[in-house]
């Protein structure tokens, strides 16, 4: 009886943290979109045929950004399905959003990956693993960032690179730890890159950072192909 009681206390627990954290990373994820939609709401160059496109863009995302959290909130990311997907379409969805937010640097995403490589992610989890990585890339950069996607048999190892400040030496492990922020003068709460390490995590992946050619940060993920 005590063990049984003890096991749902400590079920109950898990599940209590699971909905805290869902809450925080879909808080997290929804800033950015409402920061997409301000911006496109100010750019006057945009027609409104298309404009109205692009914000029910928006409004599908965050939707799908709900869906998604609460999934995890209710089996954990161990929970969720697994599957391939297409990466230059989620890569190209958010380059669009991402230049619209951070519009004023002007900066130019480069890419090196064949358009039809497919990653041993679900949808989902692409989407926010790359909305994660990629708004901490633009977000720190000065004018550069760049995607590149090598595969061998067994692994794909995916670099995001830019060319902003990079992480200090000290820091290159504590920064995938929720609440944890590199640079406290900047605004954030120190939840994307965790989640990143999450998603990561569930998939039997890694992620580590080190400096970058561009003078920046790189961040590196190894990914396990999935079995047939």
């Amino acid at each position: 009886m005590t063990k049984a009681v003890n096991r749902l206390n400590r079920i109950s627990s898990d599940q209590k943290v699971r909905y805290r954290h869902a809450m925080d990373d879909l808080a997290h994820s929804l800033k950015t979109r409402f920061a997409a939609t301000n911006a496109l709401l100010d750019d006057k160059t945009l027609e409104r045929h298309e404009l109205n496109q692009r914000i029910m863009e928006q409004i599908s995302q965050m939707d799908d950004l709900v869906q998604y959290q609460l999934k995890r909130a209710m089996v954990g990311q161990q929970g969720l399905q697994k599957s391939n997907s297409q990466l230059m379409p989620v890569v190209n969805s958010l380059s669009l959003m991402l230049s619209k937010i951070y519009a004023d640097k002007q900066a130019q995403l480069h890419y090196h990956f064949n358009e039809n490589v497919m990653l041993p992610l679900n949808k989902d989890d692409l989407m926010e693993l790359f909305g994660n990585m990629l708004e901490n890339s633009f977000r720190f950069c000065i004018s550069q960032v760049h995607i590149t996607v090598t595969e061998t048999n067994t692994h794909f190892t995916i670099k995001i690179e830019d060319d902003g400040p990079g992480v200090k030496l000290d820091m290159r492990e504590a920064i995938f730890q929720r609440g944890v922020r590199s640079d406290q003068l900047n605004p954030g709460q120190g939840i994307g890159l965790s989640v990143c390490n999450e998603i990561i995590d569930s998939y039997q992946g890694a992620i580590y950072v080190e400096e970058s050619p561009l003078e920046g940060a790189a961040f590196i993920i190894t990914l396990p192909k999935l079995n047939d």
